[in-house]
């Protein structure tokens, strides 16, 4: 019988405070997508088993709704757009263990979500284009390869 615990393993551990900078900048991403911005921020935290996110959960934030990139091919809709936290990255896993990575544990994420309207290949590579092109024109985006991803 165990005869301490923590409010993590209760589930009643209250989120932490959000990096505030993350989301002016997930604000002016949602804004250049043409989103309506929620009224009120909710955290949801996720339960994570894989060993992944040291705290058992990771968070993730609604910022904005029903936005839009305009392509050649017409609208590519976007239902939402969250700010979320990067996991560990398993490197090694045994079958006794698994080891990862933590150095990008925590570290905001955008994530923005687009409906089934993409068209074909070369449509796909003009959408993510200008999305690359409208995060990359805030100067508050990480550039370079493998920073932005499906």
């Amino acid at each position: 019988c165990s005869t301490s615990t923590c409010l993590v393993e209760l589930d009643e551990e209250p989120p932490r405070p959000i990096n505030q900078e993350a989301i002016g900048i997930a604000l002016e991403i949602s804004l250049l997508l043409k989103a309506k911005i929620i009224d009120e921020i909710q955290v949801m935290r996720k339960i994570v088993i894989d060993g992944s996110n040291v705290s058992g959960f990771q968070r993730t934030a609604l910022i904005a709704t029903d936005g839009y990139i305009e392509t050649s091919l017409g609208e590519v809709r976007i239902p939402v757009i969250c700010l979320e936290e990067e996991a560990a990255k398993k490197i090694k896993e045994t079958k006794d263990s698994a080891t990862y990575r933590l150095d990008r544990l925590g570290i905001p994420l955008i994530e923005i979500a687009t409906e089934p309207d993409i068209k074909n290949p070369e449509h796909a590579k003009e959408t993510a284009s200008l999305l690359g092109m409208i995060l990359r024109s805030t100067g508050k985006v990480k550039r370079g390869l493998g920073t932005i991803r499906q």
